[in-house]
């Protein structure tokens, strides 16, 4: 029996993140990672690629708040793209390629650096809870501590399927966690069950490259971490990616040959698949009309062989793989090293977790990542930093921290994860985001970091850079009033170019930040102040102990969903789908007579 301050079940990127910020918020203490194969921390299952619209955001969120997504990938990405320029930067989203050994070894290297982080191979058969709380986990011994993050990914009761064929794990030659989920189920929580999948990889040494489209990264690439020396960046050599299509002749052989697929003939047993990443099964079905999709072919390392087909996830039958590849073109005699196949696995729905990762039927139990029905690295790794400084700070006996949508592309996953019931894996845009002008990439250290330094996420030399650029920026500002630049600034027809020339002393980076902010200033002010004016609102608390059914004149539906979803604030009870501005009225009414009767009680 050995006692820890905070237990981390699974090696993902939720738990990578739940680790390291559990141990920055508790430097003395001993927090516990448990993973079934230590070899496996910090790898990429699926895409070999970090960021993209709304995920970079969280990215860059991630880094603000302290954590390392931001570091590995400016270390190993082998490709730097800012997407979406052609809009405003609201809505542009920093991705990058991965040379997905490396990056798994740096997230490694990273973890190990941090000594009160123990890393023990084992498999967990049981939760141990007693009185309605955590107290730890069973292995071949006890592990006992008063918080434990489970981040479970695509391991719990995980069965992947390639045509007809069948295999338990999660992820391809890997294992399962088959008791999790009955433990789950007898502490009372609803689970799901949701499908992912993911395309064959071929040999880079047999597709004609020559014959194919680049598609290339920036010229001067932006890291994602503040951290990252800009002299020094990349560290990697820099490949480009190749662009081929599906055809006619492609699409109606998976027609053809939809019976044998394991998510059209009933052979999966889960609700949905990820809308915003289909399989190529779906894409056909579903976008008829097209006689052509992109696929990206983009090496999985810089020396290795393997090659990610970005666009054709299936779990088609192997013979039938082995023919819509070699139809497109570039790939005539491609060779494949590991076929495609799709993953089904159990989740728990998250309307079971306040918006802090905590869950609300036992105490100390935080869940992230996949278990909470999302998909992505990105997604992932912003739960997870958020349940370890949150388990961290139940050890502490602090109160929980929970991000707002006005603060930060975190707060929004979070909010919608607790508010929604996903019948499908959740992905993170930047049209989820309503205050999207204040959540730039580029101001994720202004928003966050002092957050993160308060809450001992940020480390000095972090703490350091953003009290240097925040001096920066104001210069900035100043200069271009001194030289009466603010105007000029604000023409549509001045380029960003042209002030950086203009003000070429200064860091060009920064200087477009402050551009961007003088020419949303209007807009930017307008929703600051409809923030304001919704805060009483959004931020109010609803009593635990705050019984719907003895709201008078709340509707039977609105008693039902507040009983189903147990929401935490006006704010969250307001997004619920049947509830309306009437229920919210008579909920805060309640609220009030409530707080008054124990006050005249107490």
């Amino acid at each position: 029996m050995t006692q820890f301050d905070v237990i981390v079940i699974g090696g993902g990127h939720a738990g990578v993140e739940a680790a390291w910020a559990a141990s920055s918020v508790l430097p003395k203490g001993k927090i516990a990672f448990v993973t079934m194969d230590a070899s496996t921390i910090g790898v990429m299952s699926c895409n070999p690629a970090i960021g993209g619209l709304g995920k970079g955001q969280i990215v860059r969120e991630i880094d603000a708040l302290g954590g390392i997504m931001a570091r590995a990938i400016d270390a190993t990405g082998i490709m730097f793209k800012m997407l979406n320029t052609s809009k405003g930067p609201a809505v542009w989203g920093p991705r990058a390629q991965a040379d997905k050994d490396a990056y798994r070894d740096e997230v490694q290297r990273l973890i190990a650096t941090r000594e009160n982080i123990e890393v023990i191979e084992a498999t967990v058969d049981t939760l141990l809870v007693e009185d309605g709380a955590i107290v730890g986990v069973q292995l071949d011994e006890p592990l006992l501590a008063k918080a434990v993050a489970l981040t479970t990914g695509t391991f719990m009761r995980g069965l992947m399927h390639t045509g007809d064929t069948q295999e338990k794990g999660g992820r391809v030659g890997e294992g399962t966690a088959d008791n999790i989920s009955g433990d789950l189920r007898g502490l009372g929580f609803e689970l799901g069950r949701l499908k992912t999948g993911t395309p064959p990889r071929l040999s880079k040494k047999s597709i004609d490259w020559d014959n194919l489209k680049s598609q290339l990264g920036d010229e001067h690439p932006i890291p994602f971490s503040d951290l990252t020396r800009q002299e020094s960046f990349p560290e990697l050599s820099q490949v480009d990616c190749r662009i081929t299509a599906t055809t006619p002749e492609m699409h109606q052989l998976i027609k053809d040959n939809l019976d044998r697929a394991p998510m059209y003939n009933d052979q999966i047993d889960a609700e949905s698949g990820p809308r915003y990443c289909p399989s190529i099964e779906d894409k056909v079905v579903r976008f008829a009309e097209r006689d052509a999709h992109h696929v990206f072919l983009e090496p999985e390392t810089l020396d290795g062989d393997s090659v990610y087909c970005n666009g054709i996830s299936t779990s088609l039958p192997v013979d039938v793989q082995e023919k819509i590849v070699k139809m497109m073109s570039g790939c005539e005699s491609a060779e494949i090293l590991q076929m495609g196949y799709a993953v089904e696995y159990d989740i728990v729905r998250p309307h079971q977790i306040n918006a802090t990762c905590e869950t609300k039927l036992v105490s100390g139990l935080f869940l992230a990542g996949q278990i909470n029905g999302t998909s992505g690295y990105e997604e992932a790794a912003g739960q997870g930093l958020l349940a370890g400084l949150n388990a961290a700070r139940k050890v502490q006996s602090d109160e929980p921290i929970m991000l707002g949508r006005d603060q930060a592309y975190i707060g929004v996953m979070m909010d919608d994860l607790v508010t929604t019931l996903p019948r499908e894996p959740y992905r993170m845009f930047t049209s989820r985001a309503e205050h999207r002008l204040l959540l730039r990439a580029d101001n994720s250290d202004e928003r966050l970091t002092p957050l993160g330094r308060e809450l001992g996420l940020v480390c000095d030399e972090r703490w350091n850079v953003w009290e240097k650029r925040k001096q920066e920026l104001y210069t900035i500002k100043e200069e271009i009033e001194k030289r009466k630049l603010g105007q000029l600034a604000k023409r549509s027809d001045t380029t960003i170019k042209e002030l950086q020339s203009k003000l070429s002393e200064f860091d060009p980076r920064l200087v477009h930040r402050v551009v961007s902010d003088i020419r949303y200033e209007g807009y930017i002010v307008r929703q600051q102040a409809e923030i304001k004016r919704q805060a009483k609102t959004e931020n109010r608390k609803i009593p635990p102990d705050l019984n719907p059914s003895e709201i008078s004149g709340l509707r039977n539906e609105a008693i039902d969903v507040l009983n189903e979803f147990k929401p935490t604030t006006l704010g969250q009870a307001s997004r619920l789908a049947g509830i309306t501005p009437a229920d919210i009225t008579l909920i805060s009414i309640a609220i009030q007579r409530l707080r008054t009767k124990k006050l005249t009680s107490g």
